[in-house]
């Protein structure tokens, strides 16, 4: 791929807080891609799946609690996150490039009948990965996100409202967007701010006192602004290719194996909107399942209910067998 393509100084890592686990990297498409693999020896895996603007530093405090439980736990960074390369042009960040490089990740390590946690893009794209490898996985816990599916007008409006929506914003900062979360100041904000304060942005959606030392850690995988064309494109492409998107849900509501939906409380853009009935009315395998609403945690929940949740992940796998 003929393109300009950073890599974060490792120096930017050195001193994370909480985040002890050795780099693990793949090529996907002529780049790095970074994950966490730790428990190796374990029989079964679990694959844990961030999206924007976090990374794999999201959920270091459910990796340790998994490996404990007798799990390999592999969590990787989305190309333009974390510890993975970093593509310049915001145009090679489409929805299906994304959806191709997990892909592509997925096939390299070659782990089939994984359970899976996806949050954010991580069920955004981690879904249509799993539509196209359904081997992939036997156990799918989905949490606060979201996968489109739009026929007839709402296909047609919803991107264009959503456009709409990020122009009227203007340019917010990150307090306008604070006391006003909602679709319109995230893209405006991603779209226009000089520089992201990502350890900000990840406190106004969690209910937990992040450190300094934590919200650095959000920071340290962009430097400069020269790193900054995922997280500025993905709230753009959030309503895009609908028709791959549409085709993805066909292939998904085959897919029978057991689903778990642990959405929050207190999640500003998806508490109490549906998102979570919509999974359990369109995946047969999560008919009867014990789904909660996770209490006093907000989008990047964990971060809020990090022992909760893991506990509640182990617990339902081994119910179900897994």
């Amino acid at each position: 791929m003929n393109q300009q393509i950073l890599r974060t100084p490792d120096e930017a890592f050195a001193s994370l807080v909480d985040y002890p686990f050795a780099a693990n990297y793949l090529e996907v498409d002529g780049m790095r891609m970074h994950y966490l693999d730790e428990g190796k020896g374990n029989d079964k895996t679990i694959f844990l799946l961030h999206g924007q603007p976090s990374w794999s530093y999201l959920y270091r405090h459910m990796v340790p609690l998994f490996v404990d439980a007798g799990y390999r736990v592999i969590a990787p960074d989305l190309i333009g996150f974390g510890k993975s390369d970093k593509p310049v042009s915001s145009d090679v960040h489409s929805y299906g490039n994304h959806v191709r490089w997990m892909t592509s990740f997925v096939r390299q390590l070659g782990i089939k009948n994984a359970a899976a946690f996806m949050q954010d893009w991580g069920g955004m794209i981690g879904l249509r990965v799993l539509a196209k490898e359904p081997e992939w996985l036997e156990r799918l816990v989905v949490s606060n996100t979201a996968l489109a599916e739009m026929k007839g007008l709402e296909k047609f409006m919803v991107p264009k409202v959503l456009k709409l929506m990020a122009a009227m914003a203007g340019k917010p900062s990150i307090s306008k967007f604070a006391d006003n979360i909602n679709y319109g100041n995230w893209a405006g904000y991603f779209r226009h701010s000089e520089q992201l304060e990502i350890g900000e942005i990840i406190q106004t959606l969690t209910t937990r006192q992040l450190s300094q030392d934590e919200m650095q850690a959000y920071d340290a995988p962009f430097p400069t602004s020269d790193y900054y064309a995922a997280p500025r494109k993905m709230p753009e492409i959030v309503a895009s290719e609908l028709d791959q998107v549409n085709a993805d849900w066909k292939q998904l509501k085959q897919w029978g194996k057991p689903v778990l939906t642990l959405f929050s409380d207190k999640d500003p853009f998806l508490a109490e909107r549906g998102y979570d009935k919509k999974f359990q009315n369109n995946f047969s395998g999560a008919q009867g399942q014990p789904h909660i609403t996770v209490k006093n945690a907000s989008h990047f929940l964990q971060e809020d209910q990090s022992q909760h949740l893991a506990s509640k992940v182990i617990s339902w796998l081994e119910q179900t067998q897994y």
